[in-house]
């Protein structure tokens, strides 16, 4: 019995022991919670973000043995300098990297500007009329490309007698070079239109840009390339092999105003004479309210140096609604 006593006596004598080394201040011995499994501590608000809807891979980013000095952590024989207690109870940053097959990974996660357009005149009475003209148009801009395209469709009709209908698509994408002032480009152009020699007229051009004015308030990109064009439906229905002269212009006028022009010039490599001419000019207006509405005039100009048949110069001019989203 004295020697079942004496055990007692001194298990609950280490016991004490143990419990006054584990609870004090100064004591190296780690607590028994901290290796049990056991809730996490939750990140800061917006070390997590809400994952997309679309597939993507996570990247996981863990601080580097600098960082880690710099908070006073212990770095002795472990990767990054970090040990494995540490590493469980840092922060994880969660980096979200888009796959191939969704556009962030080509253009970057800047937005979009879209924009749609609307203008409408028309008259009922002893003469009927209607002019309408429509379209849209979609741009972004990130650290190395720029994606700009527009859709413009016109249609007109005196009493029930329709006199023009015509879309133009124009599709151009800009791959920025850094700081450079150079850029690569790609253009294409499809016309169609009732009213001419062809159905539909195809474009594709290449070729490099150089930005001579880059600002806030004053952009001018000047364009030499390449391609062929189409038309699809025409006398001449070829592939023709055509160059490309352009130049883009964009100028700020103030916060609620700015001036857009662009000029693009195709002649065929083997004749110059035989060419086209594509001219775009536009002054937009921001209106007070609603804050997403501005006001546009716009004049658009077609010239074909080879018309076959028909009328060479073609003139579009508008006062237009954008409604941007």
């Amino acid at each position: 019995m004295r020697r079942r006593r004496l055990m007692v006596t001194l298990m609950s004598r280490r016991t004490v022991l143990m419990l006054a080394l584990v609870s004090s201040p100064f004591s190296t011995v780690p607590l028994l919670a901290q290796t049990q499994d056991g809730p996490k501590v939750l990140p800061p608000p917006g070390a997590l973000h809400p994952l997309p809807s679309g597939p993507s891979e996570l990247r996981l980013t863990l601080p580097t043995a600098d960082e880690t000095n710099t908070l006073g952590l212990e770095s002795a024989g472990s990767p990054n300098g970090v040990s494995g207690e540490v590493l469980e109870a840092l922060p994880t940053q969660v980096v979200l990297v888009p796959t191939w097959k969704q556009a962030a990974y080509w253009f970057g996660p800047a937005p979009w500007d879209i924009g749609f357009e609307l203008g409408i005149n028309g008259s009922d009475g002893v003469n009927e009329s209607l002019s309408l003209r429509t379209g849209g148009h979609m741009k972004r801009k990130t650290e190395f490309w720029k994606f700009d395209t527009s859709l413009v469709y016109n249609k007109n009709t005196a009493n029930s007698i329709e006199s023009q209908n015509n879309a133009l698509l124009d599709v151009r994408i800009d791959r920025l070079l850094g700081d450079s002032p150079w850029t690569l480009f790609f253009l294409n152009q499809e016309l169609y239109d009732e009213f001419q020699a062809f159905d539909l007229r195809v474009s594709l051009n290449a070729g490099g840009g150089y930005q001579f004015i880059d600002n806030e308030w004053l952009n001018l990109i000047g364009r030499f390339g390449s391609g062929v064009s189409r038309e699809f439906g025409a006398p001449d229905e070829r592939w023709a092999e055509e160059a490309l002269f352009g130049l883009d212009y964009e100028h700020k006028l103030s916060n609620t105003q700015r001036l857009t022009a662009t000029v693009d010039y195709f002649p065929e490599w083997k004749n110059f004479h035989r060419y086209r001419v594509v001219t775009d000019l536009g002054w937009e207006i921001d209106l007070d309210r609603p804050n997403n509405m501005s006001l546009k005039l716009s004049v658009l100009d077609r010239y074909d140096s080879t018309p076959n048949g028909v009328e060479p110069n073609e003139l579009n001019y508008a006062a237009l609604l954008i409604w941007g989203l």
